[in-house]
């Protein structure tokens, strides 16, 4: 399993509110994290730094006893009890911060976790930063967006095709830290050898297709691939977005089973 991950401000903004933590615990155990900040310049920054800060720090006390112990084995039911409370956390670290200081009220962030073990993720997502998976031509979505553009599309207002030029795309219908709680989806997942995973903002997803996306991901794969390989893939992603218009931050975090 190899990763890589990078963020850019993109060619419209002044300030990066994505936060990214790519944290490798073993040669098979990674924690991956892509935060999107939004509520002001300054909000939304801090609100995806604390998020994204707060959500690891909880998943690290919970993994790090099992690192390198061949005698205590992780089980699912616990790895999504803790994934889901390391949520909650982060949403309350963020609530509270910006009760604390009034000119930030109002700020949130969306996440998008997954902790990789063996060829397992499990994963939480608050809001429309997304995952997916790759493999030879297919790319699938894992994630389902918390937005106003999905519940039109699950009502069946929209189709598939109106959803990609809609003039409210931006607006997310949850996020973290905007209250005093909030539900995240979890979900876990088998990732077969060479299968890439994606992390994103919709910095990347708003300005480059799913095709876009499994072309140029798919398109570099090698027999031998290597870190820097990898690297400049997710360079080539974020390129792409800015070539694209880069009207936001664009973040992407992938690996490689």
């Amino acid at each position: 399993m190899i990763c890589s991950a990078n963020t850019d401000v993109g060619m419209k903004r002044n300030v990066n509110q994505d936060t990214y933590i790519l944290k490798t615990y073993s040669e098979k155990t990674c924690l991956c994290v892509v935060c999107d900040g939004m509520g002001g310049t300054r909000g939304g920054a801090e609100a995806s730094k604390i998020a994204a800060e707060k959500f690891v720090s909880i998943i690290d006390d919970f993994i790090s006893p099992y690192i390198g112990n061949k005698n205590k084995k992780l089980q699912g039911s616990d790895i999504k009890t803790v994934m889901l409370d390391a949520l909650d956390q982060a949403n309350t670290a963020v609530h509270d911060h910006a009760l604390m200081h009034p000119t930030l009220r109002g700020m949130g962030t969306t996440l998008v976790a997954a902790l990789v073990i063996q060829n397992t993720v499990f994963c939480v997502n608050v809001g429309d930063s997304r995952m997916y998976f790759m493999k030879g031509d297919r790319i699938k979505q894992i994630t389902k967006d918390h937005s106003y553009v999905q519940y039109l599309l699950d009502i069946g207002q929209i189709t598939e095709q109106e959803a990609e030029n809609f003039p409210n795309k931006n607006i997310i219908t949850r996020a973290v830290g905007t209250e005093s709680s909030v539900k995240g989806d979890f979900i876990r997942e088998g990732a077969s050898e060479g299968t890439y995973m994606l992390l994103c903002s919709d910095g990347l997803t708003n300005f480059v297709s799913d095709e876009g996306i499994r072309d140029i991901v798919v398109g570099s794969d090698k027999k031998n691939l290597d870190q820097i390989s990898l690297s400049l893939t997710v360079r080539r992603l974020i390129d792409c977005a800015n070539e694209n218009g880069g009207a936001d931050n664009i973040t992407a975090l992938l690996v490689r089973f």
